[in-house]
């Protein structure tokens, strides 16, 4: 590994996650996974793609409804150009909510960064490349990664994973992140479990349209 960016380099036993190389250390680590009946490049491209703004799931709706008005807002009053009026929530489009696109093993493995001051939103606007994400390190903050990974399991089917590791830049900021999370973790939880089915879903439809039934 070279730099500050493993992207496109394979996945070995002496090689790191993506989330081990970024946030090798973390206060909070919740991992959650899913099995796919589709192959793995097909649920590896129906990552990429999938919009989590249309699932019909009215948890993530409400959620990501809410997310969209703090960011909105953020955005405002830091003059930044508006969100579109119908927002789309992709990992091709992180950086338009604040995310820091880290980096991609291709077909494998994608790694979402983020840095915030505790409940201020328009602090994650500042923008950051995946080398300063590494070397950051100043008190009154949070690092956190979340981290995909789609990897064959058996015939036609696919595990993905789904990783976030969440770090305090100082011990207040921890006491403080460990108290937000007693209160939102069942809610988050449950949302990032309905996003992997979501994710499975558009993967899976894609799997039984004709075209690719006829393609394969």
């Amino acid at each position: 590994m070279t730099g500050a960016s493993p992207q496109g380099q394979q996945r070995s036993g002496a090689c790191p996650t993506l989330l081990e190389y970024f946030l090798p250390e973390a206060d909070i680590v919740v991992t959650h996974k899913i099995v796919v009946m589709a192959t793995p490049e097909v649920t590896y491209a129906a990552l990429k793609r999938a919009d989590l703004a249309k699932s019909r799931s009215l948890l993530m709706r409400a959620v990501i409804a809410l997310h969209l008005a703090k960011l909105r807002r953020a955005r405002s009053r830091l003059r930044l150009a508006p969100l579109p009026a119908r927002a789309r929530m992709t990992l091709q489009n992180v950086e338009d909510y604040g995310e820091i696109k880290l980096a991609e093993r291709e077909g494998s493995e994608i790694a979402i960064g983020t840095i915030e001051r505790l409940l201020n939103t328009e602090s994650l606007f500042t923008r950051r490349t995946p080398a300063e994400f590494i070397a950051f390190d100043c008190p009154g903050h949070i690092k956190a990664v979340g981290g995909y990974v789609v990897t064959a399991y058996g015939q036609r089917r696919t595990m993905l994973s789904y990783e976030v590791r969440i770090r305090a830049t100082d011990t207040r900021t921890r006491r403080r992140l460990f108290l937000l999370d007693a209160l939102t973790a069942p809610l988050m939880r449950r949302f990032s479990r309905q996003m992997l089915r979501y994710i499975a879903r558009v993967a899976e439809r894609q799997c039984a349209e004709p075209t690719y039934r006829q393609a394969t």
